[in-house]
């Protein structure tokens, strides 16, 4: 397995992005994000609207890791939703040990997410300019709050 990983392009760990995001998705809905997420923050998250946002934010994984695969967008973009994907993974983890209760998304965040950021930090960093790295990283912070702002005020 070890040596799988050595082999991995960049194109490759970009390609485990939309399913990564497709299996937290439904360990957030089938799990009960919304009202978790709504008791939380006393907002009235509907479960439209958790559809809403996250077809937009698989939309653009799609078309983020398609325009990479032929050559359009360069690896900034699969660090910045890699990294995007590492910190809700965070998130979920700190948010059920601070509230002693399940977030759902925990367990995907935890397994999936959280790997695949430390693959992308391990294979995908590297290779760029470090200026590009804090940036990546900037961007996928601003991303997380602004996505978490609009879940707020839906």
């Amino acid at each position: 397995m070890i040596n799988n990983l050595n082999n991995l392009k960049p194109v490759h760990i970009a390609w485990l992005l939309p399913p990564a995001y497709s299996i937290h998705l439904l360990d957030e809905y089938y799990f009960g994000f919304t009202g978790w997420f709504s008791g939380l923050f006393k907002v009235s998250l509907s479960s439209y609207d958790f559809i809403v946002i996250n077809a937009v934010g698989l939309t653009a994984t799609l078309l983020i890791v398609l325009l990479f695969s032929f050559g359009k967008l360069n690896v900034f973009f699969i660090a910045a939703l890699g990294t995007l994907f590492f910190i809700n993974g965070l998130i979920h983890t700190i948010a059920s040990i601070l509230t002693a209760t399940y977030s759902p998304g925990t367990i995907t965040g935890a397994v999936i997410y959280l790997p695949l950021g430390d693959l992308i930090f391990k294979k995908i960093f590297p290779v760029m300019p470090q200026e590009h790295s804090k940036l990546a990283i900037a961007t996928a912070v601003i991303i997380q709050v602004v996505v978490a702002l609009v879940a707020m005020n839906i």
